[in-house]
């Protein structure tokens, strides 16, 4: 009955319980480290916050401390669910998952360390949340906040350490860390250098001021407190901020990780791909620079990352520096492919994206671009050379798989994204309908085109997505190509 029923199910139902299996699987296989962390991460706290670490090993205090060791396991088991859980099929979930450990243990390292032997306001929980919204995901940076927040809540409510803040007093402070954590972040989505950022972030922290002021203020504190506990809190925030940018450049260095102030210098055009791109290919450099501009429109009109749109869609044809003049964008009268055989026309096209991997891994660009440079085509076929090769053979066999691109086909909405900007812009770079009415079916004929090859099947857009790229592209093209398009049809 059981596989009755599973055959039943349509490919999306099978492919979403494949994928809830998967998680599980991965639960029961990362979760014996998890315990091991916790326990480490118990200890350590036990060690700082106490006087005498073995006296909470006696018999007396077997509860209290056994129960840290239990609740730390718990709220590491409900990370996994809140980020790992929660990731899109064919992400980067595994590298976020890591990610996040990563910051729950330095954040939490650090705030019991700070709480401890300073004051309870200095709670780093903004270092987490703007590590995270930088490197991952804002619902991951939400997330780990409040997990870490909530385990050193946890750790001074447990009764085993010698240091035992006021309860409303470790409450507002992790309040008003997560107040500074979604203030500061907001940053984020503005184009600012680091430098920038970091002055900005750090006059943004002086919302935490007020907040600590009226929260003392309405807990009866009128001591000295008053003034030391919100400054305490702000130079936490402050001091978050300026750590946040070495401690980004690990995670880049390490992870490879694409985030908005790497992808921002990417897009310099003094880049040494870039400057071999317009040096070398420049037809493809321009159509770049064209695909960059529809795709961060896109990106942004459905809410994916602009950043990561405008990077990778420079970068998405790099493959074509191993031969530029195999691709018509970079040819004037000689044009190669006619004295080769289509099949071997077609290899060279189709290798562009094997190549692009090859030189965007040297180049050391990020994983999330070199994604990109795979998929962007995904399976789809060379038509023209397919057809010539139809027209060549008189039994008219012709095996489609030698004139298709090797894929895999795109696994993000980006490298959706990026398939539908590229294959607009070369039609519409060879001929624009004049009138507004013909533009928009041949824009929308492209892209279903697309969709009827299955070249959508892998990623998560939707079709209310793609209706949304479609209506971006016909509104962006014609401002960006610099041509105008009719709209009203000519008189007859």
């Amino acid at each position: 009955m059981i596989k009755k029923n599973f055959a039943a199910l349509t490919g999306i139902e099978k492919a979403a319980l494949a994928a809830r299996k998967k998680v599980l699987v991965t639960f029961f296989k990362t979760y014996p480290a998890a315990l091991v962390l916790s326990m480490l991460l118990s200890l350590f706290a036990i060690f700082v916050t106490t006087d005498d670490f073995l006296a909470r090993f006696t018999p007396e205090m077997a509860t209290a401390t056994s129960g840290l060791f239990t609740l730390n396991a718990f709220m590491l088991g409900v990370l996994f669910f809140a980020t790992y859980a929660k990731s899109e099929p064919g992400g980067t979930a595994a590298r976020d998952y890591l990610l996040c450990i990563a910051m729950v243990t330095v954040t939490y390292i650090v705030a019991v360390s700070t709480c401890a032997r300073l004051n309870v306001y200095v709670l780093p929980l903004s270092l987490c949340a703007l590590v995270l919204s930088e490197v991952s995901n804002r619902r991951n940076a939400v997330s780990v906040t409040l997990i870490t927040g909530g385990m050193v809540l946890l750790l001074f409510i447990s009764g085993v350490n010698d240091y035992t803040p006021h309860m409303s007093d470790i409450t507002v402070s992790v309040l008003g860390a997560f107040v500074t954590s979604l203030t500061v972040s907001e940053l984020k989505n503005r184009h600012l250098s680091r430098f920038r950022f970091i002055l900005s972030a750090s006059a943004a922290s002086l919302v935490v001021v007020p907040f600590i002021v009226l929260c003392n203020l309405a807990m009866g504190i009128r001591d000295i407190s008053l003034l030391y506990n919100p400054l305490w809190a702000y130079c936490a925030a402050v001091g978050a901020v300026v750590v946040f940018t070495p401690l980004v450049a690990v995670f880049e260095g390490v992870f490879n990780i694409a985030d908005d102030f790497r992808l921002d210098e990417l897009t310099n055009l003094n880049q040494p791909l870039l400057k071999r791109l317009a040096s070398e290919a420049p037809g493809t450099f321009n159509h770049s620079l064209v695909v960059g501009n529809l795709s961060e429109a896109c990106a942004q009109a459905i809410g994916e990352n602009p950043h990561l749109a405008r990077a990778a869609a420079y970068y998405h044809d790099i493959g074509k520096l191993k031969a530029p003049i195999y691709f018509s964008e970079n040819q004037s009268d000689y044009n190669p492919h006619d004295e080769l055989v289509p099949e071997v026309s077609a290899s060279m096209i189709t290798a562009h994206t094997v190549f692009g991997e090859i030189l965007a891994k040297q180049y050391r660009l990020p994983a999330e671009v070199i994604a990109v440079i795979r998929e962007h085509h995904g399976t789809s076929p060379v038509g023209y050379f397919y057809r010539k090769a139809l027209d060549l053979t008189e039994e008219r066999d012709v095996a489609v798989g030698n004139y298709q691109y090797p894929g895999p086909k795109p696994q993000s909405k980006i490298a959706a994204i990026i398939m539908i900007a590229d294959t607009v812009e070369a039609a519409m770079r060879a001929y624009t309908p004049p009138e507004k009415e013909e533009f928009e079916k041949r824009v929308g004929k492209l892209v279903d085109e697309k969709l009827t090859l299955g070249q959508f099947d892998e990623c998560p857009i939707t079709l209310r997505d793609l209706a949304v790229i479609k209506s971006t592209i016909i509104e962006t093209l014609p401002r960006v190509q610099h041509g105008r398009v009719s709209y009203e049809k000519k008189a007859q």
